[in-house]
Order: C-alpha cells, then sequence, then structure tokens
C-alpha cells in the first residue's frame, strides 16, 4: 500500500485489493499479477507472508517490528492471497502495509545473502522502480531504474542521494544545480526555499521539537511536578525568535492548529515562570538538589535549541548541567537504548498518518519503543480508543483527551510543531510525497532531459 498525502487516503501499491472484515480485525488482501522482483521472480502471498515474519521476529530491533506485531497470524488462501488475522480492532490498519512492512523483500535472496550482506546490497530483491548500484554510507547512494517494471515505464533513469552538512549548505546546492530534489527540516532554509519560489512537498510533524522527560524513577522527571515546571517554564516564543528567526511553528500544543482534520482547538500549557518558580521550589523543599542534566546533539540547531532552553530552565531555579559535545547518533544511543538522561532536546514526530502507531509506540507504558519511562492509565485507555477510531471526528475528541492529560502529566515541553519540506526545482515534475517525507519517484521526470 502506499499513503497519498493529496487524497489523505491509502492507495493499493502491488496490492490490487485490501479489504477489511466489519470488525476490521481481519483484512484480505489480493496482489497484482504479473509483479516481478527485480531479479525476475514473480511476487507471491507466501514472500508476503516470509517478509512480514522477518519484521516480525524478535532479532528485528527496528520500530518495524511494533507495526508488524499488529497481526497476529497470516494464512496464505492462495499464491496472489493473502488474509491477516490482527490482535484487535484496526481500521488504519493499511498504515501498517505502507510503512517497512510492507516494503515486500525476495526472501530467498534474503536467505541466499544472509541479513547482514542483504542490509548492504539488496539487488534484486524489491518490486520497486529502482535497483541499487552503490550504497557507500555517509557519502552517496546511486540507484537506476529498471526497464521491466511492472508499474509502467519511468523517465528518470539514475538517481542518486547525497548528505551535504547544514540546512544552507543543502539550499545552496539546490541553487547551483548540484541538486534537484532537497530534503530541508530547518525553518529558515524552509523560509527561504519558499520565498524564492522553489518547489514544496511538506510534511507537517506535531510534537515536533521540544525538551522531553525522562519520567523512570531513578530520575528527577520521575517528580511531576518538575515535568510541570520544565512545561511552564519554557517559552515556545522565546525559542522561535532566538533559534528559528521566528519561522517556526512555535507551539506547546500537542496538535499545531495547522493540521488539517485534526486540530480540536485544545491549547498547550501556558508559559508561566512564577508557577514554575513555585514547583521548583516545593521540589526543592522536599529534597531534591535543583539539579538537571539537559542532552543535545551537536548539530548548531540543537545547541542553539539547548542553550536557549537552559536559560529558561535556569531562570527559574534549575541548575542546568549542558551536555552538547555528543553526535545525534550518540544521543540516540543514550536515549533509545541507555535510557541514560534527564531531559534532551527531542522531537517525538506524529503526523497524521499513522497517528496511533506513532503515540503509541512512544506513550504506551507498556510499549518497548517508550524511550520516556512515561506511564499513565488515562493515556493508555486513550490510546486504545485512537486505534479504534473510524472517523476523524472520533480522532480529534481523542487527541484533545490526550492533551488534557498532558497538560496534567506532562512528558515533553513542547515548544514547535516542525515541517520537513521537500523543495525542488521547477524542471522537475511527477514527484509523489507520501508518508513520513517519502517521495516516489516512479512518475517523477526532468523537463528538457
Amino acid at each position: 500500500m502506499t499513503y497519498n498525502t493529496e487524497s489523505q487516503q491509502y492507495e493499493p501499491q502491488v496490492a490490487e485489493t485490501l479489504t477489511p472484515s466489519e470488525d476490521f480485525t481481519v483484512w484480505t488482501m489480493t496482489l497484482r499479477d504479473g509483479v516481478r522482483y527485480g531479479n525476475g521472480d514473480a511476487l507471491t502471498a507466501d514472500d508476503v507472508k516470509q517478509s512480514i515474519e522477518r519484521h516480525q521476529s524478535p532479532s528485528n530491533t527496528q520500530v518495524s517490528r511494533g507495526e508488524a506485531l499488529t497481526i497476529a497470524s497470516m494464512d496464505v488462501l492462495d499464491p496472489l492471497t493473502v488474509r491477516f488475522t490482527l490482535n484487535g480492532a484496526y481500521p488504519a490498519f493499511p498504515h501498517v502495509l505502507a510503512t517497512d512492512v510492507g516494503m515486500v523483500t525476495n526472501p530467498r535472496i534474503v536467505e541466499a545473502m544472509g541479513p547482514e550482506q542483504f542490509a548492504l546490497n539488496p539487488r534484486g530483491a524489491g518490486v520497486g522502480p529502482y535497483e541499487l548500484e552503490k550504497y557507500a554510507p555517509g557519502e552517496e547512494i546511486v540507484m537506476s531504474a529498471k526497464h521491466d517494471y511492472w508499474g509502467g515505464p519511468v523517465c528518470i533513469q539514475t538517481l542518486r542521494f547525497i548528505s551535504i552538512p547544514g540546512a544552507e549548505g543543502t539550499l545552496d546546492a539546490l541553487r547551483t544545480g548540484e541538486l534537484d530534489v532537497a530534503l530541508l527540516r530547518e525553518p529558515p532554509a524552509i523560509a527561504e526555499a519558499r520565498e524564492e519560489g522553489l518547489g514544496s512537498l511538506s510534511t507537517l510533524y506535531n510534537y515536533g521539537e521540544g525538551v522531553v522527560m525522562n519520567s523512570a524513577a531513578s530520575r528527577p522527571t520521575a517528580d511531576v511536578r518538575l515535568r510541570k515546571a520544565i512545561v511552564a517554564a519554557v517559552d515556545p516564543e522565546a525559542v522561535n525568535k532566538r533559534v528559528f528567526n521566528g519561522t517556526a511553528l512555535a507551539t506547546s500544543a500537542l496538535i499545531h492548529e495547522d493540521t488539517p482534520g485534526l486540530y480540536s482547538g485544545e491549547s498547550g500549557p501556558s508559559y508561566d515562570p512564577d508557577l514554575a518558580r513555585t514547583l521548583v521550589n516545593e521540589a526543592r523543599n522536599s529534597g531534591w538538589n535543583g539539579t538537571i542534566r539537559l542532552l543535545a546533539d551537536n548539530s548548531p540547531i540543537r545547541i542553539n535549541e539547548a542553550i536557549a532552553v537552559k536559560a529558561l530552565l535556569e531562570n527559574v531555579g534549575f541548575t542546568v548541567e549542558l551536555d552538547n559535545d555528543k553526535s545525534l547518533a550518540e544521543v540516540l544511543g543514550k536515549v533509545a537504548s541507555d535510557r541514560d538522561y534527564d531531559l534532551v532536546i527531542w522531537g517525538p514526530n506524529y503526523t497524521n498518518e499513522g497517528l496511533w502507531a506513532l503515540m503509541n509506540r512512544q506513550l504506551n507504558s507498556q510499549s518497548k519503543s517508550n524511550y520516556y519511562g512515561y506511564a499513565d492509565s488515562r493515556m493508555d485507555e486513550a490510546l486504545a480508543a485512537l486505534r479504534t477510531a473510524t472517523t476523524p471526528e472520533q480522532e480529534r475528541e481523542i487527541v484533545a483527551r490526550m492533551q488534557v492529560v498532558l497538560d496534567d502529566s506532562p512528558v515533553i515541553a513542547n515548544f514547535a510543531a516542525y515541517e520537513e519540506d521537500n523543495v525542488h526545482s521547477s524542471r522537475v515534475g511527477g514527484l509523489l510525497l507520501t508518508r513520513g517525507s517519502v517521495l516516489r519517484y516512479d512518475k517523477a521526470f526532468v523537463a528538457g532531459a
């Protein structure tokens, strides 16, 4: 399946149909006939089953495992038909098949190569429009078009992905023609690109940037008074002016007002330094020594965010120990693997598409991907209701309830929703934006090429 951000609907890709039972617990998928992998093997229903079982394996440490485990069992009904029985009602189940879980790989190639070598060179194992030609981590990825792609002719014959440090450097490379498409995430650079009239394919992430608080019992922020104090101390507008020159979508709310179909009118907590000082003093009087550790990666934007947050917290009585000399990978390790932090500059990043899956992964008290130690039975109940929601109205009502819970029992001092924007030159057309800022290039073209 694929998610079309223009229609905000899931659409069949190598699937031909995907049909739910009346209670949304059983889904039957029929594959397109004639779809082949890059090595010529035909795609079958049994391949789908084996590929998804690979994601479900306990050896899979990626977040895709959580998505795949919504499937309790799979039955191959014929060479082109699979029946999925879920572990509960899930009206948005097509989301699972629009993520990594639905990017089916040829099980015969995976087995022959072994997982480590396959990860470096999966040539011939996919049913997409391109084959991997070169994979040089940190340098470039080069892909070439298939001449027998089942979806029809592919116009752009070669895709080359490179990494350029910093948003301004990336935007400059687009201006000079070194790039045709650039993924930007820093608000000032996005604002510049739009002022210059460059093409824009953007994705809005709620809870996009803020201060995440570790609620584990061993941390100072296990005390909800301190978590409320941090939320009251962080001023989204001040961070926006200092770090983003006023170009960010400043908000303390779970859902930004520009979010189509999901904003319920619930505002986030207010900036209230007097309340923050009172709560800090209460915690000090209860025996806390006043010190808190703040972690951030060493990218320029994160360093500036951390410095701004440190000043806001110290303004209300915190003693902040700032650690901002680590790479993003090191920070990811400390947060996701070691859980060794008090506060971290972080973006949970919730999009409309796959909302329950993203929120449940991070806020459910039983989730192994809950890096925050967050546990609130009211949130667990709201998440259970969100999974079974069938209308936008139901989703809005549930998300409004979540805002109330987060006001009373916060886990993040949010200061901005965030946009990612695939900006592109005028000579590029036919790009399709799907979930999570991912672009599809199978119908893309370059004018004059």
